[in-house]
């Protein structure tokens, strides 16, 4: 008896299974050790030092269980307030990353980047979902500062390119310089919409689907970053 309700225990406390292949809970290894008690030897007593050790393991039980029961009710509070939250941004403008091009209609938003040199060459690349390159877009030499690049929405053939999410990509080459180099992007979205039913939740923009962390900036609807 005394090996049954410590495999019980054992079982218990690290999730395995029992013998009948499901895992033993707080009641039934309560059941097992009073049954322990009351089938002993009485002229073979149970091992107190079993006793003690079978107690302790009950005990870590009991508090682990607790700990993942109070870490749940956590869980779930925390995501029940970012879902909030996130529901308060709808019709808000954010600043995202602007790598990403939402088109519809053959119109996507304006993409913003700096160059902290002069270029002597700046080149915007799109690409489909795919990776394959629709459009090569050569912006020329620039000077130091904030640019702005607007797509027109047309594929190297000029024709309209259909619905969905584009990647962007703007290359600058420093003037002297043999390499071109990637430019950090941003671009602005108005929140329309939060798709609540995944882990984690994702803010709706036209065709984007924007999780939280990727928001840069929030602006009050109406006013520009």
């Amino acid at each position: 008896m005394i090996d049954a309700v410590s495999a019980a225990a054992a079982a218990s406390a690290t999730g395995a299974p029992a013998a009948a292949s499901k895992a033993v809970s707080q009641d039934e290894f309560l059941k097992l050790f009073v049954a322990q008690l009351q089938n002993q030897d009485p002229l073979s007593p149970m091992d107190p030092t079993q006793l003690t050790s079978q107690l302790a393991q009950f005990s870590s039980l009991e508090q682990l269980t607790g700990v993942n029961t109070r870490l749940d009710g956590l869980t779930t509070s925390a995501k029940q307030q970012n879902g909030s939250a996130l529901l308060g941004l709808i019709g808000k403008r954010i600043t995202i990353d602007g790598s990403r091009l939402g088109m519809k209609s053959g119109q996507a938003a304006d993409v913003r980047y700096a160059l902290t040199q002069p270029a002597a060459k700046v080149t915007a690349t799109v690409r489909d979902q795919g990776g394959n390159t629709v459009r090569v877009v050569e912006l020329g030499a620039a000077g130091t500062g904030p640019h702005t690049f607007h797509f027109d929405g047309k594929s190297a053939t000029g024709a309209t390119l259909p619905d969905g999410v584009y990647q962007l990509e703007i290359d600058a080459t420093a003037t002297g310089a043999k390499v071109a180099l990637p430019l950090d992007l941003a671009s602005d979205a108005t929140v329309d919409g939060v798709d609540l039913t995944g882990d984690p939740p994702v803010l709706l923009a036209g065709s984007l689907r924007i999780p939280f962390d990727q928001v840069r900036e929030v602006h009050s609807a109406g006013t520009s970053p």
